[in-house]
């Protein structure tokens, strides 16, 4: 049998590393290397064994002695980009990607990976501009249109945005993450039925299995006499929305189980929201031990048909929904009972691990011109590591650090009906005040949430919110000025009440 050549040889691992067999891929690579070092397509295979395999710097060493070899190849200098990506050296991978176009301006991947780069920078117009280029030279480019479509939500453009996710189903029809992002746009535009089934596609992407139980899922049947199991999903603030929808199914006739987080049980009992409440920690993946006919996250409440009983989201009379702990709401007045004049409190970021949160959050520093201000009393209600921001200031000693008394959301649900005023970037408190219907005033940027429409001041959802929007990316200084104006004059009307009620 004659043994094949060497150009066979490199086809048998080309196709080895193609179906993933890094071992044989990186086999029969090396047996090549050993014949023939110089030969750039196999020192460039190797190069991505290596990368495939964890071997960083290996790759690095390979890679960049397949580009010495032709330097005139741009597919090398595309990978050889990628893995200074890896390593996190974003100046060497740009030069890279850039070579690569000089080598051949039609190699959309290569424009895709730079718009990628440059996005991952917050350099949005370098990115689009990228991008545009990569659909122009193949519109079937699903992840430039799709990226597209999130820096125009970002820039608070939903009517774009629909339009680059439309674009990207058409190259892609079953992306989950196109689907569920076009969703967010479709809500953010008030287009509230079309969202919501939409946002059902959040079950397709990966790692956001929904709760598996024998009973079947609840499609809107007649809920009258039967055991619905409802379990919250994803962040907090999800979960303080939308259990307003509970009293409505509780009304008609159905026998509430729900399930959320621990540290939402104590106020959730408290407010009366089911007939049956119970904890489940999110690594707890035991099954439900109680008996139920159906089951439904609470997110697909919304979704299922005659939930809406208006073209908004909810109606003002629903307002409040939860109820603070008359007991906790004692010890609270009692511990702020010396705070003089306007009390108010703070918190400026939400879970600092979640991708989000780099747009949501604010500095504590952009708050400093409020803490300043005389005849407020100001508290933190701000928890975790953000909380070191407020001590690396020396106007931080001017508010009250309160998040060591803060030991679950029925404590600052009490907390707050003992104070005028929440101001808050995007955060869990927010919902929490606003269900509670007490005033709270919501920061926001400018790729805000969907939750908060677009271009209001106000929020549908929650009555007793007033929104400060960014209009620029980033401009916290201009949003803290606008709320230092209303601050002022929230101030007066207080002294103003006082002197009243006092003469």
């Amino acid at each position: 049998m004659t043994p094949p050549t060497p150009s066979e040889t490199l086809l048998q691992a080309i196709h080895h590393y193609n179906e993933g067999d890094m071992v044989q891929a990186g086999q029969l690579a090396q047996t090549l290397f050993n014949q023939n070092p110089e030969q750039a397509e196999v020192v460039h295979l190797l190069g991505m064994v290596a990368s495939r395999t964890g071997r960083l710097d290996l790759a690095a060493r390979l890679l960049m002695a397949a580009v010495d070899l032709q330097p005139q190849q741009p597919h090398y200098r595309l990978h050889l980009g990628e893995l200074y990506g890896k390593q996190g050296n974003d100046e060497a991978a740009e030069g890279q990607y850039r070579q690569a176009i000089r080598l051949k301006p039609d190699f959309v991947h290569a424009h895709v990976n730079l718009g990628n780069l440059c996005f991952s920078r917050g350099e949005r117009a370098q990115a689009m501009a990228a991008y545009q280029t990569a659909t122009q030279l193949d519109p079937k480019t699903h992840i430039a249109w799709y990226n597209m479509g999130i820096i125009a939500q970002e820039e608070s453009d939903h009517e774009r945005a629909l339009h680059c996710f439309e674009q990207a189903l058409r190259a892609a029809p079953e992306v989950a993450l196109t689907h569920t992002a076009r969703a967010f746009s479709l809500l953010a535009t008030g287009r509230f039925l079309e969202g919501w089934q939409e946002y059902e596609w959040r079950w397709q992407l990966p790692d956001n299995l929904p709760r598996r139980t024998a009973q079947p899922r609840w499609e809107g049947s007649d809920p009258r006499g039967k055991r619905l199991y409802l379990c919250t999903e994803q962040g907090f603030g999800d979960a303080l929305l939308f259990v307003r929808y509970l009293k409505q199914l509780r009304a008609q006739g159905a026998h509430l189980i729900l399930e959320c987080k621990p540290e939402l049980l104590n106020l959730f009992q408290t407010s009366q929201l089911a007939d049956q409440m119970v904890a489940r920690a999110d690594d707890d993946q035991t099954p439900p031990a109680f008996v139920f006919d159906y089951h439904l996250p609470l997110l697909s409440l919304p979704a299922i048909p005659g939930m809406f009983a208006a073209p908004h989201p909810t109606l003002p009379e629903s307002v409040p929904y939860l109820t603070a702990d008359p007991d906790l709401c004692a010890q609270w007045q009692n511990r702020l009972r010396h705070l003089p004049g306007l009390r108010v409190a703070l918190c400026w970021s939400g879970n600092p691990e979640t991708g989000v949160n780099r747009y949501r959050a604010a500095p504590f520093a952009a708050f400093l011109p409020l803490v300043q201000m005389e005849g407020i009393s100001f508290v933190s209600i701000q928890k975790g590591r953000p909380t070191q921001e407020l001590h690396q200031h020396p106007e931080g000693a001017q508010v009250w650090d309160l998040s060591a008394h803060l030991t679950d959301f029925a404590q600052t649900a009490a907390l707050l009906t003992q104070v005028d005023l929440l101001i808050s970037t995007d955060t869990a408190v927010v919902h929490l005040a606003g269900a509670l219907g007490r005033p709270v005033w919501t920061l926001l940027h400018t790729a805000a949430e969907w939750r908060w429409l677009q271009h209001r001041s106000d929020s549908p959802w929650y009555p007793s919110m007033q929104l400060f929007r960014q209009q620029v990316p980033g401009d916290w200084v201009g949003v803290i000025l606008s709320v230092e104006e209303a601050l002022r004059l929230r101030k007066k009307q207080k002294n103003h009440r006082l002197e009243h009620s006092h003469g």
